[in-house]
């Protein structure tokens, strides 16, 4: 046994993991301090959502990053192995061609990599992968800088081999490598960061509209059918899988309104997405005490389902609520879509309750309480036992259109 050999594969996974751990650390606690507690005050106007992610959820996110980091330096291990034994010529040849190739060399790693981004990216949300390989990600429904990494192993390993299969492809130098990574990272923890940076246009539109924004992923976080990209925005516009409200959250987000014809422009393909969800029940106006006040499609936090709720077929006096839809329907039971989730609760001291409520995914069925917080929110609060869970469904309808101000 060589054990030279195995002392320089220990070394190397200790060299490389030790980069990644510091690179990550830096640009996710530097951007978190900086944007979350130094400039908060100054950068209020430019927070996306009102709320913060609590702190457990950010704990968790760095130590699950600290996991994808020591899967990527493991398969990082791959190129020193090949250049160990000769069988990776491509630095050396780079190192030949001269500073244009250098700096080409970086524009086209990270190109490419952008579209790997999009693909792999995409093809995870196929309901057959996507809780194999992504649901860890989208756990975080309110990403922060420390998101970045927070990968199922599977994702982590995809994410991971893009470097040795691009230097065995491509002649590229290291230094050129290690550019791409602090790229990379600058992006991933800015784009999970919460708060809008990117200047805009006098239009309303972002300054630079073929890079992705902060907004951007943001929705995808919010709403995960759309918005794709990493870096740039080309694939998603390409595939139509861009949100069809960006510009207007975008111009929400840096406090700006659209100009009219985009307005105009935005809405047909708004409600075409809305449609696509599930079919809208206009609010009725009715007393807050009857089902009918609150009759229509709601979602569930970070768009993970649609309920309709609407007065019970047996009596018009409580409320029922049926499942439309569901982002991850491999999470739930097996005919949960289009089963009731909610039958029978009765107005009393303030809010629906008595009904049962279940739960999709484990069956569960719990009693509690659901109370209006004005037109468009419901807070929910379910028992079962002594133990007791609250969350916030909003109308659906309100959800992808944005407060837009006059001209």
């Amino acid at each position: 046994m060589d054990f030279t050999l195995l002392s320089d594969i220990a070394g190397q996974w200790l060299d490389n993991a030790e980069t990644d751990v510091t690179r990550y650390a830096l640009f996710a606690i530097g951007v978190w301090l900086t944007l979350w507690v130094a400039l908060a005050g100054l950068l209020r106007g430019r927070k996306i959502r009102e709320t913060n992610p609590p702190t457990k959820q950010m704990a968790v996110e760095f130590l699950v990053s600290l996991r994808s980091v020591a899967i990527f330096s493991t398969i990082g291990l791959l190129t020193f192995l090949l250049e160990r034994f000769g069988l990776l010529p491509g630095p050396q040849i780079a190192a030949g061609w001269g500073p244009v190739w250098f700096w080409f060399s970086l524009g086209l790693m990270i190109v490419a990599h952008d579209a790997f981004f999009y693909w792999s990216h995409r093809l995870m949300h196929d309901p057959r992968l996507f809780r194999r390989f992504h649901r860890r990600h989208h756990k975080s429904h309110n990403p922060s800088p420390f998101t970045a990494y927070s990968f199922d192993l599977g994702e982590a390993a995809i994410m991971g081999v893009f470097v040795p299969l691009w230097m065995i492809s491509v002649p590229t130098q290291w230094p050129v490598v290690g550019l791409f990574m602090l790229h990379q990272i600058v992006r991933n923890t800015l784009g999970h960061s919460g708060y809008e940076l990117m200047p805009a246009r006098g239009d309303g539109r972002p300054m630079f509209d073929f890079l992705t924004t902060t907004t951007h992923h943001d929705l995808h976080h919010a709403q995960a059918g759309w918005n794709y990209g990493l870096y740039f925005t080309w694939w998603d516009r390409l595939m139509g899988t861009e949100h069809p409200e960006y510009h207007a959250r975008f111009a929400a987000a840096v406090r700006k309104p659209l100009l009219t014809r985009q307005r105009a422009k935005l809405a047909p393909a708004a409600s075409v997405a809305i449609t696509t969800l599930a079919l809208l029940l206009p609010p009725q106006a009715a007393r807050a005490e009857t089902p009918a006040a609150i009759a229509g499609d709601w979602a569930t936090p970070g768009l993970g389902a649609v309920v309709r709720l609407g007065p019970c077929a047996n009596s018009s006096n409580t409320l029922c609520g049926r499942l439309l839809w569901a982002w991850d329907e491999g999470s739930m039971r097996p005919n949960a879509t289009g089963s009731m989730m909610l039958r029978n609760a009765a107005w009393r001291d303030g809010a629906f309750r008595d009904g049962e409520l279940l739960n999709p995914e484990d069956g569960r069925t719990y009693r509690g309480e659901i109370r209006i917080e004005g037109r468009d929110a419901l807070r929910l609060r379910g028992c079962a036992g002594p133990f007791c869970q609250s969350q916030v469904w909003r109308r659906l309808e309100s959800i992808p259109r944005p407060n837009l101000p006059p001209n």
